[in-house]
């Protein structure tokens, strides 16, 4: 910019520019203070001051002020010019001032400006191993965070929900390496993970992975003149081989004017270039004299070519010259007669004046010398005009300053002058460098310019990463080669190059480090190869030994390293994994026994030799393999060739069986296609295993019980194993299993349950709540491992991930996550979130939104409507406002609300205005357990007796149905388990309400089917609810027993004690059919479960299993 100042009239200049400085000039006495108008609390900020052309003794001070509190920075007394720099520090967040004093015998002035004080934090960084994930995939979402803070981290997905927080989350080596398992119905979008103010993006995507890469080079301008295009197309796997086949090229014709026309391709006949002189008139706005070129795409020159000099709008132009081209597509104009076209003599006034400027010659790119040193790059600068002051800015920090005279001279009415120097770059100048120049004119004006350098975006911490050899074949040993600054630690990843191609640019990158704003091995996906941390010792260096995983394609590794110096990033390096030849096998996924199927093994040679192949199958008992009518499998295969081989298949068994065929290059003296066949150093052998299912004629799985449940230290039952009709030959299968709690089974099967579909809420969330169930009993009685813990809490986060699918906007929860919000199910999945919050994150908004929403479906007189439909199987007895007002109620006090609640309150006093008039069973346990829960003692009693009164009673056993015609097995498991809950609910469990307990006890624990759970969702939970408390209650560490089952063949021991309690052993019986005894000696719980399946020729597979609790 130009000042134009008189010398009577000494002002100051504040110029804000790039990278926060402050510009403070003052001419006639000239005078200038820069420095950063942000700095960094504790840092070491540079403050750079210049005093030009003194006529006296001038003194010259820099304060920092802060409440009147001065803080001196720079003094100098001068006579003659004077240039310095000086470091200071501060500390504190504040805003201050900069206050500038020069004084003389017969000047003074005082002026300050504002600075900030600003502590930053350190940054923090978030890198996951993927860019994207499908949903439930195996693996999970690993990721690293760099930070020097304790964290709280969030994981959300696309429609917010938060599925996943960390607190409280530190490292002392401040790479915390964390993951997160998706659900298989985790909804497709963007998900993102939060630390602070940092958030990192990565999307979920039914995807797979392409095995080979298309590319297409196209010229970027065609003439239509030209009668053939060049058009290459190019197809590789991504190990770096060629992809034989056909390609269908498409040329499509878009035009810029018919928006919806299908046909193009861009086309242009000519280019332009303008070039003007470097002469400038005092009093035009252009140079005079212009010239335009005009050529083909090949660059030569069009002449006697018409060219059209217009003005105005593309759509009302005013022709102001026709010009024609010469022999070098030249048209040249004067510009002087247009000026007064162009513009009125009124707007000439504005360019009356000498023209200063200040020039810049530079490179555009600073590559860091290595090691860095002096002298390494230089920029020059041209300046008109005797002399001038020079600051080099980068991060908002002064770097340099300097003083340069300029001789200057006189030519063509301008006056000239150049200065230049050396600015040494090295890595604390990445990513740009900022030059600012001034200079005073003899006319007292002022002019500056400033100009930005880009540097390579380099670390003090320099990491390089290496593989060696950078080629290898699957399964081969490799090195990863890491160098950092000593003492480093260093995340490491490979990850195949595929998954980069579907999402790019999405990576831990020097512009992200560079621009930021911001103040152990985990499990992967099978996409990652290489996902761990790495310590670099006193040397600089690591040698990391890994096995080369055994997928065909490019892995592109990277690393980022934290030290003492800081961070820093490796370039990305590359490891191709190929075969020189190798197999594919062709089966399809399942067959039926009996039937043949060919079995096809294709090799392909990729090497630029001939080779002698060999396929040979492993040999098994399970199948039987006929060779093909040729019968050949040694063969010549010569270079981008392959061969295919075959065999007839016929499996004998039942069940998923492996086929193994291997493919070796051997030494062979047969000539192929006139040269010896070779045999390669690395990857001589490719051996491929598939597997196959083989299934019956017909097949469907059906679970039957016989059930029975004895007392006493010493017991014995006799049983016996029939078989149904026409069943399949050789599919019989019976095995015995033994445990040593009654919630063993339902542990050993803690994702399976029940055996239905997903797909709607009721069926989800009665995935999750019997696992909290679980949780809760083996805490309570100190039986929970970590391994158990880890096991069931993976299974917890999955499924309230899968929740939160059917949640609607308003906190309320349905049955497909569309249509009216189901109040019974909003009740199930808010106590089962409560409870599940002690185990794994829960968003607290979630809790809350689903109370606010049954809360606003009570009425006044406390009772809640019953809104939303329900699937026939899921919410048992529920069926009224009454029995849903009990769920609610029972909900909130389970959740932990008080009973002087307003809610629960006002529940309460609902159901007690009905209990004289309750003629359902169901109602009545339900309500019984509900006043349980409130210490409604009266109520509570008075609703047991009309239980006990209706009890279903033999055997030692005692259950309830809903009514004399009506027992379904479901409904009567739920109402007793809701009795037994009632029972045991209570400030003082007495020892004949245990007793009453067991025989309620001993019937539930016949119903179970063979994983531990109940026919359907309700009593599935509910029974489970009841089973852990009662557990929990008669829980004993002492006692042992032994199980003996035996046949006429056949006999098998079992030992039960205090440390494999919830061991499940397992063994096969031979005898099918045939009769067993089973014996129990001992004095604790023994759960027995003897399994029978088989297949027949009809629509139906029959599974017995015969369940036994001792």
């Amino acid at each position: 910019g130009v000042s134009n100042w008189g010398p009577s009239m000494p002002k100051l200049l504040l110029n804000f520019i790039s990278f926060n400085c402050q510009l403070l000039l003052f001419a006639f006495r000239y005078f200038m203070v820069m420095f950063p108008a942000v700095i960094e609390s504790g840092s070491e900020a540079t403050l750079c001051a210049s005093l030009m052309r003194p006529n006296e003794t001038l003194q010259m001070t820099v304060y920092l002020v802060h409440f009147h509190q001065n803080k001196t920075l720079l003094q100098e007394t001068v006579k003659e010019d004077f240039h310095r720099c000086s470091q200071f520090k501060v500390v504190g967040d504040s805003m201050q001032y900069i206050r500038v004093h020069v004084k003389g015998e017969r000047f003074q002035m005082t002026e300050k400006r504002k600075v900030m004080l600003k502590s930053y934090k350190p940054l923090t960084f978030i890198q996951t191993d993927k860019p994207i994930y499908n949903p439930g995939q195996t693996g999970t979402p690993s990721f690293r965070i760099s930070t020097r803070f304790n964290l709280h981290l969030l994981d959300e997905d696309n429609k917010g929900n938060r599925i996943g927080q960390w607190t409280n989350v530190s490292s002392q080596s401040l790479i915390v390496q964390l993951s997160h398992k998706l659900n298989p119905e985790a909804p497709e979008g963007q998900y993102k993970l939060k630390v602070r103010s940092v958030t990192h993006h990565f999307k979920v995507k039914k995807n797979v992975l392409p095995r080979f890469e298309i590319t297409v080079k196209v010229p970027q301008k065609q003439s239509l003149h030209d009668e053939e295009m060049k058009i290459e197309v190019c197809a590789k796997y991504t190990y770096g081989l060629p992809v034989p086949g056909k390609a269908l090229v498409q040329v499509c014709w878009a035009s810029y004017f018919r928006r919806f026309t299908s046909l193009c391709m861009y086309f242009y006949l000519f280019c332009f270039s303008v070039f003007f002189n470097s002469q400038f008139d005092k009093k035009c706005c252009f140079p005079p004299d212009q010239q335009i070129k005009v050529t083909k795409f090949t660059g030569k020159p069009i002449p006697n070519k018409n060219v059209y000099l217009m003005k105005g709008d593309a759509w009302s132009p005013k022709l102001l010259q026709n010009l024609t081209t010469d022999i070098n597509g030249l048209a040249r104009f004067s510009v002087n007669s247009l000026c007064s076209l162009l513009y009125p003599p009124s707007k000439l006034k504005e360019f009356d004046m000498p023209f200063s400027k200040i020039s810049f010659a530079f490179f555009e790119r600073h590559r860091p010398a290595e090691p860095y040193n002096k002298n390494t790059a230089g920029c020059i600068f041209n300046m008109m005009f005797f002399g001038s002051l020079v600051q080099v800015m980068s991060k908002g920090a002064i770097v340099h300053h300097g003083y340069e005279k300029v001789e200057v001279k006189e030519s063509k009415k301008l006056i000239e002058g150049k200065v230049s120097f050396r600015l040494s770059v090295d890595a604390r100048l990445a990513p740009v460098v900022q030059v600012l120049v001034y200079c005073v004119l003899p006319s007292e004006k002022i002019i500056t310019a400033t100009k930005k350098f880009n540097v390579e975006k380099c670390f003090r911490n320099k990491v390089s990463l290496q593989f060696s050899p950078t080629e290898a074949v699957p399964g081969e040993e490799n090195t990863l080669q890491l160098s950092a600054q000593p003492g480093s630690l260093c995340g490491l990843s490979a990850v195949d190059q595929s998954v980069f191609s579907m999402e790019q640019g999405k990576r831990l990158n020097a512009d992200e480090v560079m621009f930021s704003t911001n103040a152990e091995s985990g499990p992967v996906s099978p996409e990652t190869w290489i996902w761990q941390l790495a310590e670099v010792g006193d040397s600089g260096s690591a040698q990391v030994p890994v096995t080369v995983h055994d997928t065909m394609t490019t892995w592109e590794a990277d690393a980022f390293c934290l030290s003492s110096k800081g961070l820093g990033l490796a370039p990305p390096v590359q490891l191709r994994v190929s075969q020189p030849f190798f197999l594919e096998l062709s089966l399809p996924y399942s067959i039926i026994r009996g039937e043949e199927f060919e079995l096809k093994a294709t090799v392909f040679n990729y090497l630029s030799k001939c080779i002698m192949v060999k396929v040979t199958p492993a040999p098994s008992s399970l199948y039987t393999l006929k060779a093909s009518s040729d019968g050949e499998y040694s063969s010549c295969l010569c270079a981008s060739s392959k061969k295919i081989f075959k065999w007839t298949l016929v499996p004998s068994v039942l069940g998923v069986l492996n086929v193994t065929v291997s493919a070796e290059a051997e030494q062979s003296q047969t000539v192929c296609d006139n040269e010896i066949v070779s045999v390669p150093e690395r990857g001589r052998i490719d051996t491929v295993t598939r597997s196959l299912l083989v299934q019956g004629e017909h097949q469907t799985v059906l679970h039957s019980k016989l059930p029975v449940s004895l007392t006493g230290n010493s017991v014995s039952e006799e049983m016996e194993l029939v078989l149904p009709e026409d069943v399949i030959e050789g599919s019989a299968r019976a095995s015995v299993s033994v445990l040593g709690d009654i919630l063993g089974r339902a542990l050993k099967n803690i994702d399976g349950l029940l055996k239905m579909p997903h797909g709607c809420q009721e069926q989800n969330i009665a995935l999750l709540a019997p696992n909290i169930y679980i949780l809760q009993y083996l805490e309570n009685t100190g039986q929970l491992t970590a391994a158990i813990r880890e096991r069931a809490t993976g299974f917890l986060k999955s499924e309230y991930q899968r929740q939160l699918n059917y949640k609607h906007v308003d906190g309320a929860y349905s049955t497909f996550g569309s249509g009216e919000g189901n109040t019974w199910l909003t009740a199930f999945v808010l106590k089962t979130f409560g409870k599940a919050q002690h185990y794994i994150f829960i968003d607290p908004q979630n809790i809350d939104r689903a109370k606010k929403w049954l809360i606003s479906n009570q009425r006044p007189d406390g009772c809640f409507i019953r809104r939303g439909q329900m699937l026939k199987y899921t919410n048992g007895g529920i069926n009224d406002d009454m029995t849903i007002t009990a769920y609610i109620t029972a909900s909130f006090l389970e959740l932990g609300e008080e009973v002087q609640d307003p809610v629960v309150s006002k529940g309460l006093s609902c159901l007690k205005s009905s209990i004289g008039n309750l003629t359902n069973t169901y109602a009545t346990a339900l309500l019984a357990y509900t006043f349980s829960l409130a210490g409604e003692h009266d109520a509570w009693e008075q609703l047991l007796k009309k239980l006990d009164s209706v009890a279903i009673s033999g055997d030692g056993r005692l259950h309830w149905s809903q009514s004399a015609s009506d027992d379904s097995d479901s409904l009567s498991v739920e109402i007793s388990s809701y009795v037994l809950l009632a029972v045991l609910t209570t400030s003082e469990v007495t020892a004949a309400d245990l007793g009453y307990a067991n025989r309620i006890v001993s019937w539930l624990v016949r119903q179970q089917n063979p994983y531990g759970g109940y026919a359907s969702i309700q009593d599935t939970v509910v029974a489970l609810q009841a089973l852990a408390l009662y557990s929990t209650k008669v829980f004993s560490s002492d006692g042992s027993s032994t199980v003996t089952v035996q046949s006429d063949k056949e006999s098998h021991d079992f030992d039960v004690n205090q440390s494999n309690k919830l061991l499940y052993q397992e063994r096969p019986l031979q005898v099918v059919p045939g009769k067993y005894s089973i014996s129990v000696k001992g004095s604790t719980c023994v759960s027995v479960q003897v399994s029978v399946s088989s297949m027949q020729y009809e629509f139906y597979g029959k599974e017995e299993v015969l369940e036994f609790t001792f």
